[in-house]
């Protein structure tokens, strides 16, 4: 990416107590890599002070009435920022570190379409939880016929032209795995990166 516009999309569902931690970590991050850049949090109906704590850092805010998922969250943020030539995803609740970002970035540079966190498995997890992420990321890796490390991971880079060429309906969390499959099956490149399980 020559001259690159990288922008954070950032859905929050009532989480004004962990947008000021979050916050700082993410644009200091965005500031390291010496690009443009731009953060959009979207509100989605939050019943707390998620979107009153946002404005408070000057960034862009979009705000839904009432809670409709994390899919059209997601959808809002990337149709306002379709012009950055890559656009971050990552939620708000503190479990996806803002350092792990340069890596994501480094992966487009590598030649990447689509960055896919891979949450680390550890024996914290519930066993559960973790027979789900296998065995969905399993499945979806059979449909998209590439790898697909962790199929609910939201902590992901898109390049703009997976965003325009990867027609997905909104929902709520489908949307995430949805847009990972769709785009490998259009051909898309796929990189993972791993990041901590919090």
């Amino acid at each position: 990416m020559s001259d690159p516009r990288v922008s954070a999309v950032v859905p929050a569902y009532n989480e004004a107590e962990s947008l000021p931690e979050l916050h700082r970590e993410l644009s200091a991050a965005l500031d390291r890599l010496g690009m443009t850049w731009e953060i959009i949090y979207v509100d989605d109906g939050s019943r707390d002070a998620t979107a009153e704590v946002a404005r408070q850092y000057g960034v862009q805010v979009h705000s839904f009435a009432a809670n409709r998922g994390k899919g059209h969250a997601l959808l809002a943020g990337f149709e306002l920022l379709r012009d950055f030539d890559a656009v971050v995803t990552l939620d708000a609740d503190g479990q996806h570190p803002p350092t792990c970002l340069p890596a994501f970035v480094a992966a487009a540079e590598a030649g990447a379409d689509l960055v896919l966190g891979t949450r680390e498995i550890t024996p914290d997890m519930p066993p559960a939880r973790r027979f789900a992420n296998r065995f969905s990321s399993a499945w979806c890796s059979w449909i998209a016929g590439q790898p697909i490390l962790d199929s609910q991971c939201g902590y992901r880079l898109y390049r703009r032209e997976v965003l325009a060429r990867t027609p997905v309906q909104a929902s709520r969390y489908e949307v995430e795995t949805e847009m990972a499959v769709r785009a490998a099956r259009l051909g898309f490149t796929i990189a993972h990166v791993p990041i901590p399980t919090v």
